[in-house]
């Protein structure tokens, strides 16, 4: 089953205290892909890097989010089952609002832009708008916890490979505000 056929989607994180984790079900409440940390805290002070695998319900690879060790401007990469990269995602510096963008080859731009709050956000390559993302309350105990929940929208049209590297971004917003908390 293509976990990427679905136009909505729920992202649940599931993190732990040493780990981010998440669970994407489909409309229907099947876990369709399932995100998991990779690497300890010695290992990221070795290596430098935490990855996080995207695995379909099954546990296939389906490709690989990267947060290498960075000081000044937050970035993460999108890779392939294969450790390809398919994308890059880079942190902008706003004032007020979340920007967030997600280079694909041949200079193909997808920006992610939220409220200053950052429980909206909308996915646009130039005037077109391939996702949406509203974050959903988890319930107090999940929320002192820090976990979240938030539906994906995808416009009907938006393509496979387009999807992949927005659930990719998603992994990432979710770590770049993990470290904003911190």
């Amino acid at each position: 089953m293509n976990p990427f056929l679905s136009d909505t989607l729920i992202v649940q994180q599931t993190s732990s205290f040493l780990s981010n984790n998440f669970e994407i079900y489909n409309p229907d409440g099947e876990v369709v892909i399932r995100i998991k940390t990779e690497g300890s805290l010695g290992s990221r002070l070795v290596k430098g890097d935490r990855r996080f695998t995207l695995e379909d319900a099954f546990g296939t690879p389906l490709m690989q989010v990267r947060d290498p060790m960075n000081f000044v401007r937050d970035t993460y990469e999108i890779d392939d089952p294969n450790g390809n990269p398919i994308a890059h995602v880079r942190k902008r510096f706003t004032f007020f609002n979340k920007r967030m963008d997600i280079e694909l080859p041949g200079d193909r731009v997808i920006e992610m832009h939220g409220n200053f709050l950052g429980f909206d956000f909308e996915f646009r390559m130039g005037d077109r708008i391939p996702a949406r993302v509203s974050r959903k309350w988890s319930g107090a105990g999940k929320g002192y916890l820090g976990r979240s929940t938030y539906a994906l929208i995808f416009d009907e049209e938006a393509p496979d490979e387009i999807r992949k590297v927005i659930i990719g971004g998603m992994v990432a917003l979710d770590l770049i505000r993990e470290k904003e908390r911190n």
